[in-house]
């Protein structure tokens, strides 16, 4: 099983992490530090993105962020979602 758009998911988050909106970079941590450990658990593209959802619903429900937080850390994994599974 392959687990190549993940691996670019993660590269394409190192790539939007890389500037100089405070916001976004901290965004893109937050979303990174989901994705490592989604990436290490994962047998294939979909598991990843599956345990990607579940793992920042559970964090955006339970971590002290705030409003605008979620709101950027949904935007930028809707961005993902769009890039990396749509054909």
């Amino acid at each position: 099983m392959s687990t190549v758009l993940a691996e670019h998911t993660t590269a394409w988050l190192l790539n939007q992490e890389d500037c100089d909106c405070d916001d976004q970079r901290f965004y893109c941590s937050y979303f990174i530090s989901h994705s490592s450990l989604c990436l290490d658990e994962a047998v294939d593209d979909k598991s990843y993105f599956s345990n990607m959802e579940q793992s920042l619903l559970k964090g955006l429900a339970t971590d002290q962020l705030t409003e605008q937080d979620r709101s950027g850390i949904q935007s930028l994994w809707t961005q993902a979602i769009k890039k990396f599974t749509t054909s």
